[in-house]
């Protein structure tokens, strides 16, 4: 009988294993043996999605999707960055840049547990609902 971790249990696993200094790789390679052994493969992505919460939620890493209608200057992402380490409380930030046109104008950032959404996309929807 084999034990089955859940994927929370597995994330916080992970994160203890980055911040003792083990290898990534290695922890990959485990991980990833043992959602295939335990035939969840599908989990790979809700489990990222699990060590980077564990990883923000004790004030290492935070990984901010950034979406813009444009790209944005690299002053701008720095900014953008060194604001996110503020509000989040951590120590460094990822940040990954997506472009959408449909936000008009405007930036939305998603970290593992928030959402500043100050695009014009959304101001246009709370107007709506005012109105309405």
């Amino acid at each position: 009988m084999s034990l089955r971790l859940s994927r929370r249990a597995l994330a916080r696993y992970a994160t203890d294993q980055l911040l003792s200094g083990s290898s990534a790789k290695t922890i990959a390679k485990h991980l990833a043996a043992v959602l295939i052994d335990s035939r969840r493969e599908k989990d790979a992505q809700p489990l990222l999605d699990d060590i980077n919460y564990e990883l923000q939620s004790r004030g290492q890493l935070a990984s901010a999707t950034v979406t813009t209608a444009s790209q944005l200057p690299a002053s701008l992402k720095n900014e953008v960055a060194d604001l996110v380490k503020k509000l989040a409380g951590v120590r460094q930030v990822i940040v990954d840049e997506r472009i959408d046109k449909a936000v008009i104008g405007g930036v939305r950032v998603e970290t593992a547990d928030r959402t500043w959404d100050k695009t014009v996309t959304a101001q246009l929807n709370k107007l709506k609902e005012i109105t309405s």
